[in-house]
């Protein structure tokens, strides 16, 4: 009697469970959705999702774009766009028990890219989802917020050149330098994202350039300039130069440095200013070298002697030494010139005269 009573408590149990499990809706699920998708600027694409007993439950799209930190973006509830482009819409359409959420989107640019999916909110914790990705072939478009357009550094010191683009397919980066002069590493290019350079040398200042290509429309470039720091070198192009009194001459000193140089002329340990019979000028030229000239009108015989030129920046300094010494004159006896008849003078002395005063301007 009490095992019939058991049976009978086990099939009520059943029924109630059975009957409980007929009340609730089917759970909805996504069939089918679009494959990836690849297309150019300009073209249509529709996006597919296909769900089983959908019900009264809610899909939507989403879309998330990889290159920007994982953004989402609702694009429709339903029916319902929650974006206001003309470009896109969507359509709902039936076949037996399915029901085909379409997205389409018209004149597609580069920013559509990105990966789309379909979701079903099941309640207020968890959902269904499925996602297709939609790329764009597109030129490559360098990140200028990623570069820096000046890189400087000091000499021996290591630096790396990056570069980074966008595009579909995903673009190469080439790195050449100015006049396809060979690389520091060695070679007229580099492949690769990242130039890294290492024990630089001053000779290896200068723009580099960064190309993205990837084959769709024109490729894109940008400039980097890498600046190296180093103490001043020094280059006198006459370090003994002659010249008599009473005429002028010019010393010059010619210094190569990065930052530019302060430079100064000392003579007997006295720095030299402008003014007096000296007058001193500094003209800049390319590749970071700098000329600098004293000039001294009407040579006394206070101005011969040695002269130092002194350059210095925040990387360390040099000097250079010149020499001024008298050029004398030769004694020329004028009672042996004679004039012939066209007026000319034929004595060989004064030849020697003439050319020797010309020399004498000349230095």
């Amino acid at each position: 009697m009490r095992l019939l009573q058991l049976d009978l408590l086990i099939i009520c149990l059943i029924a109630v469970h059975l009957c409980h499990a007929q009340q609730q809706p089917p759970f909805p699920t996504i069939a089918a959705i679009s494959p990836e998708q690849i297309k150019d600027i300009g073209e249509s694409v529709t996006l597919e999702c296909d769900i089983t007993n959908v019900g009264k439950f809610t899909v939507g799209w989403q879309k998330t774009n990889r290159e920007r930190s994982q953004q989402v973006n609702t694009i429709s509830l339903g029916p319902t766009l929650a974006v206001a482009e003309e470009r896109f819409r969507v359509d709902v359409d039936k076949e037996n028990n399915t029901m085909k959420y379409k997205l389409t989107i018209s004149d597609i640019i580069n920013t559509d890219a990105g990966l789309y999916e379909c979701q079903i909110q099941v309640n207020s914790t968890s959902k269904v989802t499925n996602t297709v990705e939609l790329q764009v072939r597109h030129p490559p478009i360098l990140q200028d917020n990623l570069m820096s357009t000046t890189v400087t550094k000091a000499e021996g010191e290591d630096v790396k050149l990056s570069c980074v683009a966008e595009g579909y397919p995903r673009p190469s980066i080439t790195w050449k330098r100015e006049y396809n002069a060979i690389l520091p590493i060695g070679g007229h290019s580099f492949s690769g994202n990242e130039l890294s350079l290492s024990s630089l040398a001053k000779e290896d200042r200068g723009p580099y350039y960064c190309l993205a290509d990837n084959g769709v429309g024109k490729a894109d470039s940008r400039t980097i300039n890498l600046e190296v720091e180093f103490a001043p070198v020094i280059s006198v192009p006459r370090p003994k130069v002659a010249q008599a009194v009473e005429y002028d001459i010019e010393l010059e000193c010619i210094v190569q440095a990065f930052p530019s140089p302060a430079i100064s002329w000392f003579k007997n340990g006295q720095q030299i200013h402008n003014g007096g019979s000296y007058s001193i000028s500094q003209t800049g030229q390319p590749d970071d070298v700098t000329t600098s000239v004293v000039k001294i009108s009407s040579v006394e015989s206070s101005h011969y002697g040695d002269y130092i030129c002194k350059a210095s920046n925040k990387v360390g300094h040099a000097e250079s030494r010149l020499n001024l010494y008298e050029q004398r004159l030769p004694n020329i006896n004028f009672s042996g010139l004679k004039w012939a008849s066209s007026g000319r003078v034929l004595s060989s002395q004064l030849g020697i005269l003439a050319v020797t005063v010309l020399l004498a301007t000349l230095l």
